[in-house]
């Protein structure tokens, strides 16, 4: 009797098999989502997930996405992790379309997230004989971008926020050019539709990944890119024909999945939030004023850690640096900071060097433009 009870318990448990099973289901997430361009839902489009930088860069998906309930829905079930989401398709003249979510590398958890996609036209990298480097032209809705920042960073980067390798502002028909090294590289420009180049993206504010990257410089070559933008969260600016919108009654409880209400899309390296209080961190605050003593608004200020340097060099323009912040109304400015000497600068525009007609200033209380932070004191 024993051995028949014994027996009928072993045959009620499951198998470890059985039990890696139900437990891997359990950590299945279910992204879903609208595929649009600005015709409208994209039938001819899916999304593929990469589990890393390398599989994305390698275009090795980890999954492709099914067609959902109607025209341009989407399905995707992955495994709970982090991925890098891309939408590829034609529209309905067979141009090929491209998207790269802005908020890559997105973290997925159970049991389901609602992220839509807005493709516009993909376009190849061209090269030409010339200066060497990337150039290009930045449009929405096949129009220049008089205003926005364009960014350059390493391909191998991965997070592609803040002011990367070199950053700079776009000229009045939304041209730019970075002089660079033979490598690969990624290129994202970005439009604050309230003004200012950087800081955190918002609501109807453009995010602009060319399905070109990673593009290719090569010795003695220009690479030239079209970069087209998308707006953030904002669907009716992005259509042709706002009718064309299907998200009806629904839409509600999908923004409670979706994480187009996060304000992530331009936070890492670079932002200019200035930097919480954390602990080893100490204030250095100031103001920036003009040559006349006037309050200068909406300065960057960066500080560079000026390490065992003796004077300020123009080619610490093109370093990264996290410490950046912007000034108020009054041309105030505070920074946290760690222990030690920063050469300190503020500009207009992010990028290699100041251009001609840019405000443009070094800190003067130190010969060599360097202030020290230290340890418990507020250094102003």
């Amino acid at each position: 009797m024993i051995r028949f009870l014994l027996l009928s318990l072993l045959l009620l448990l499951p198998s470890a098999g059985a039990a890696a099973s139900v437990a891997a289901a359990e950590e299945t997430v279910v992204v879903e989502g609208y595929l649009f361009s600005r015709q409208g839902p994209v039938a001819s489009a899916a999304v593929r997930a990469y589990a890393s930088l390398a599989d994305f860069l390698a275009d090795r998906p980890a999954g492709i996405s099914r067609p959902g309930e109607k025209t341009g829905h989407y399905l995707l079930a992955l495994p709970a992790g982090t991925y890098y989401l891309v939408a590829r398709g034609n529209d309905a003249n067979g141009q090929p379309l491209f998207a790269y979510h802005g908020l890559n590398p997105v973290t997925l958890s159970p049991p389901r997230h609602w992220l839509p996609f807005f493709l516009v036209k993909a376009e190849p990298a061209r090269t030409a004989a010339g200066f060497q480097g990337v150039s290009g032209q930045v449009l929405y809705k096949d129009q220049p971008l008089t205003r926005g920042v364009i960014s350059v960073y390493p391909a191998t980067d991965g997070q592609y926020r803040g002011m990367g390798l070199l950053s700079n502002s776009l000229d009045e028909k939304g041209r730019f050019f970075f002089d660079l090294e033979p490598g690969r590289y990624v290129i994202v420009a970005r439009h604050h539709r309230r003004g200012g180049e950087m800081g955190p993206l918002r609501r109807s504010d453009l995010f602009c990944f060319p399905a070109a990257n990673p593009v290719e410089v090569r010795a003695e070559r220009e690479t030239i890119v079209t970069v087209r933008c998308y707006p953030r969260d904002d669907l009716a600016d992005f259509l042709d024909d706002p009718r064309l919108d299907p998200r009806g009654r629904r839409e509600p409880q999908r923004r409670r999945l979706s994480y187009w209400q996060e304000d992530r899309l331009e936070r890492g390296a670079g932002s200019l939030a200035g930097g919480k209080a954390t602990k080893g961190a100490y204030p250095l605050s100031g103001q920036v004023v003009d040559q006349q003593g006037r309050p200068q608004q909406a300065m960057v200020v960066a500080a560079y850690p000026a390490g065992a340097a003796p004077l300020f060099q123009m080619y610490a323009l093109r370093l990264i640096t996290p410490h950046m912040t912007q000034t108020d109304a009054q041309g105030r400015f505070q920074l946290l900071l760690p222990a030690g000497s920063y050469f300190l600068q503020a500009r207009e525009r992010l990028g290699e060097a100041p251009v001609a007609g840019e405000r443009y200033g070094l800190f003067e209380g130190d010969a060599s433009h360097a202030v020290t932070v230290v340890p418990g004191a507020m250094v102003k």
